[in-house]
């Protein structure tokens, strides 16, 4: 059974150098950067453990209308194992609240099974031009949104888009 630990001080080095190895450069931020969103109230940063053994993390953010998953990765030699479906199911069973997550849009073999993977789970892919605002002073990443249950309207995804810039991307080195 799959379970959440949070990520420390103690433990955060270990964990953010298995997101550097997970996300490149321009999806996540620096070190220091990262450290930071530890302080904030709606930031919530887990380990993934199936028993006693680490298999994944988690990082996302609480708002009041949803959850945005900003990062989640299996490692690399859990991967096939189930452990992607099991921690997003965890997320749901935990926080009861809509989902939104970015992802590329499929046009690799890898970009087009993580959509699938996504679409099997219940997301929708939404419909809205979108940039994800950048960590590192630099151009933004195109991304598509993704959410579940359902698809956002325009109101929500104006929400959403309030939120996550007033929390998730000022966080970013200036």
């Amino acid at each position: 059974m799959i379970r959440f630990i949070d990520v420390t001080e103690k433990t955060f080095n270990e964990v953010f150098e298995k997101m550097t190895t997970a996300f490149p450069y321009e999806e996540r931020r620096d070190f220091l950067d990262q450290m930071e969103c530890l302080k904030n109230e709606h930031f919530i940063f887990s380990e993934v453990y199936d028993g006693d053994t680490a298999v994944g993390f988690v990082s996302l953010w609480l708002f009041d209308k949803f959850i945005f998953i900003e990062h989640i990765a299996i490692d690399e030699a859990k991967r096939g194992g189930g452990y992607g479906s099991k921690t997003i199911e965890l997320v749901k069973e935990t926080y009861q609240k809509p989902i939104i997550l970015e992802a590329e849009a499929p046009e690799t073999e890898q970009q087009i099974k993580r959509i699938k993977f996504y679409n099997r789970l219940g997301f929708k892919v939404n419909d809205f031009d979108y940039t994800q605002p950048s960590y590192h002073n630099a151009e933004g990443v195109p991304l598509l949104i993704l959410s579940y249950p359902n698809l956002l309207n325009n109101s929500e995804f104006e929400e959403f888009l309030r939120e996550t810039r007033r929390e998730v991307y000022t966080m970013r080195n200036s």
